[in-house]
């Protein structure tokens, strides 16, 4: 929780029959993104590196201060939205993500129509094709105005404390983030009660714990890198360094919480160091969000495969790559005979099972490399897969590894069969 060791959604398609039951998947999944974009002041983004195309989520356009779609996405609006004080640093981590992997993390302060800011965290990774070629940048714009101020109005209310023990003691002692102090030979002087809510461990234990038993080996490198800045501008003299990251660290019970942190040095009358002051907020729940924004935008609902937006964007990469290096590639049109029939006589319910169980046997005859997309959306159920450094041959192996062979075994295959108005399932 501290740190120790240094001294000095896809478009549902139109369908004629109708509703039954619960909402559609495709529909789920437009709920869920629009809920959750709401409910975290939390934008969508992606960009087509080869294209230069973008698309932006509905919650994107809210935080930029404009109507859903009242302009085509871009990146040059997206650069142009940005205060002019801070394109070039978001810009610089872009082109980093892409051209060296490096996933994108800034605060960023964009300018709305009206003039006033809002400060926006942008979160990105970078997503590749089946050789490692840069395909796509994923990303997350959270609007984070509100916890700015509420920081800032707590940094300050925690330099005015520190006159008064017992007032500062009082504030940290109840607070809801994990606050901590350490001397500077590299002895932990206090860390609050709130370590126990997020980690699972005593005050006691976490001040008496080393880097390695605090943080996996990839933080311990961030948070070493920045104490050996720290100590060597306290010994120079030079302009102090503070650090605000997220790191993660290990709960009692061996599990990764993902803890943001932001560290400053605390200055005396006469400026010089007299302690390290750091606050950790445990932001786990929201990382799992951003992860399951993607995931969303990304997948089927139902069938756990790619969705058609993903699709077009793999597809035309397929055939610049064959018509640039003549790499093979082949695409599988895969559909399920009397699927309608199966919908108007058994239900939605035995439709979707239906399907789940259809890409789920799919999957497991296509390779590592290929690409299974659900195609159709709301009562339908085509496919396609994307077969990489595939020629004829190979497509007819994946393809006949698709059909059943010889004689159909008890438990091999499952059936469903109307009777009425009841459906049954037969194996």
């Amino acid at each position: 929780m501290f740190d120790k060791g240094f001294s000095a959604g896809p478009d549902a398609a139109a369908s004629d029959e109708p509703a039954a039951g619960p909402v559609d998947a495709p529909g789920r999944v437009e709920a869920m993104l629009s809920a959750l974009q709401h409910l975290g002041h939390v934008g969508v983004w992606d960009l087509d590196i080869a294209t230069g195309t973008m698309w932006w989520s509905d919650g994107l356009y809210t935080i930029h201060g404009y109507p859903p779609d009242s302009f085509p996405a871009s990146l040059d609006r997206l650069v142009a939205n940005t205060h002019p004080g801070d394109r070039a640093a978001f810009t610089e981590q872009l082109h980093a993500l892409i051209t060296n992997g490096r996933e994108l993390d800034v605060i960023s302060r964009v300018v709305r129509p009206d003039s006033s800011l809002r400060y926006v965290h942008r979160r990105g990774s970078l997503l590749r094709d089946s050789d490692g070629n840069p395909l796509r940048v994923c990303a997350t714009s959270i609007d984070v105005t509100d916890t700015r101020v509420l920081e800032s109005e707590r940094d300050e209310a925690l330099v005015r404390l520190f006159a008064s023990e017992a007032r500062y003691r009082m504030l940290a002692e109840n607070a809801w983030d994990v606050i901590w102090t350490m001397s500077l030979d590299g002895t932990v002087t206090y860390v609050s009660p709130s370590v126990q809510r997020v980690r699972g461990i005593t005050p006691r234990e976490a001040a008496a714990q080393t880097l390695d038993q605090i943080h996996p080996a990839e933080s311990v490198a961030r948070v070493t890198a920045y104490y050996e800045a720290l100590f060597a501008a306290i010994q120079a003299e030079t302009e102090l360094p503070t650090f605000r990251g997220e790191q993660q660290y290990y709960r009692k019970d061996g599990s990764i919480m993902t803890g943001e942190l932001e560290v400053k040095p605390q200055l005396d009358a006469d400026g010089r160091v007299v302690q390290i002051l750091g606050v950790t907020r445990d932001v786990s729940e929201r990382k799992r969000l951003e992860s399951e924004l993607q995931r969303l935008a990304l997948t089927d609902d139902l069938t756990g495969a790619y969705n058609r937006r993903y699709a077009n964007e793999i597809l035309p990469m397929a055939i610049k790559k064959f018509h640039r290096y003549r790499t093979p590639a082949s695409v599988l049109l895969i559909d399920i005979d009397h699927f309608k029939a199966i919908n108007d006589r058994c239900g939605h319910l035995v439709g979707d099972a239906v399907l789940t169980e259809f890409a789920r046997r799919i999957a497991e005859v296509v390779r590592e490399s290929d690409t299974l997309v659900r195609w159709g959306g709301e009562g339908s159920c085509s496919g396609r897969t994307l077969l990489h450094d595939a020629g004829s041959g190979g497509r007819r192996e994946v393809a006949g590894s698709l059909r059943p062979s010889g004689p159909r075994r008890r438990g091999s295959h499952c059936e469903y069969r109307s009777s009425g108005n009841q459906c049954r399932r037969r194996s």
